[in-house]
């Protein structure tokens, strides 16, 4: 029986677990919330509640670190110091991928992993065991590695793609980072203008607003450490955010509509292109 370890049973760790544990795999759980792994073990999300020391990890086939960015690597230190079997693949879900792969140099049959799932569903119960399904999964490392991953987590019915650490990065800074900090901002940037529910906006906004800032209600413990894991790929998008809100700012105060119609018309065709996601 394949036995995989899950370290953090938040809800996409749980949702990983759970959904391996349905299919006959002999999952150990790891978090540090009691009452969590409590929950994993009385409604069958995992076999077994573990302990982070070697005897947990030496016999695993896999072990997948779903913690924040911060926390995996100080697992990855530790997982170099344990006498993992030479057949132990390890593998993380964090959001960005070059600081982890630098802490993770020198421990053998490592690769970074990533599902792209939007969701501000939290702990064990907000987890969904199937939504992995059809959403894209990437994987930074070893192709060998990478193909031994995709069978393993086969279960999961995941689209898996490889990148590299950098095309990882520059690509979740745009299209995951950058729309969270924007929908932080857009919430902070109203209640600026309207004061202590000033109009009763909280209770009167429509489907744009609620629409555009539904990712501000994600973790921003989780997103305060992803965004500091990839700072200068994100730094490079909010300076482009800035100069495109400053070209809009600046169509509207010189009344030019036709420049401003132009630019909301390519945006509206360049979103038409873009897939919509079941979990996003």
């Amino acid at each position: 029986m394949t036995k995989v370890i899950v370290d953090g049973l938040g809800s996409m760790g749980s949702s990983l677990a759970e959904k391996l544990e349905d299919n006959n795999y002999y999952v150990v759980g790891i978090d540090d919330n009691p009452s969590t792994t409590r929950i994993a073990l009385s409604e069958n999300v995992i076999n077994e509640v573990g302990t982070w020391n070697e005897k947990t990890a030496q016999d695993a086939d896999l072990i997948i670190l779903c913690t924040p960015v911060s926390v995996i690597i100080k697992q990855l230190d530790a997982l170099k110091k344990m006498n993992l079997s030479e057949n132990t693949i390890v593998m993380d879900i964090g959001s960005t991928k070059g600081e982890i792969l630098q802490a993770a140099k020198g421990l053998p049959n490592f690769i970074g992993g990533h599902p792209m799932i939007g969701t501000e569903r939290k702990g064990i119960v907000g987890r969904d065991k199937n939504m992995f399904k059809g959403t894209p999964f990437f994987l930074i490392g070893d192709t060998s590695l990478a193909e031994k991953v995709t069978n393993l987590l086969a279960p999961l019915e995941s689209d898996f793609q490889q990148l590299s650490a950098d095309e990882h990065d520059n690509l979740t800074a745009a299209i995951s980072a950058l729309p969270h900090l924007v929908a932080y901002a857009l919430t902070d940037s109203v209640d600026k203008m309207l004061p202590d529910n000033k109009l009763n906006w909280q209770n009167r906004v429509a489907g744009g607003f609620s629409d555009t800032t539904r990712i501000a209600k994600s973790n921003p413990s989780l997103w305060t450490d992803i965004i500091v894991s990839n700072k200068e790929q994100i730094l490079a998008g909010l300076d482009d955010m800035i100069q495109t809100l400053s070209d809009y700012r600046e169509d509207l105060a010189n009344d030019d509509n036709e420049g401003l119609n132009k630019k909301i018309s390519k945006a509206q065709e360049i979103r038409k292109k873009v897939g919509e996601s079941e979990n996003g």
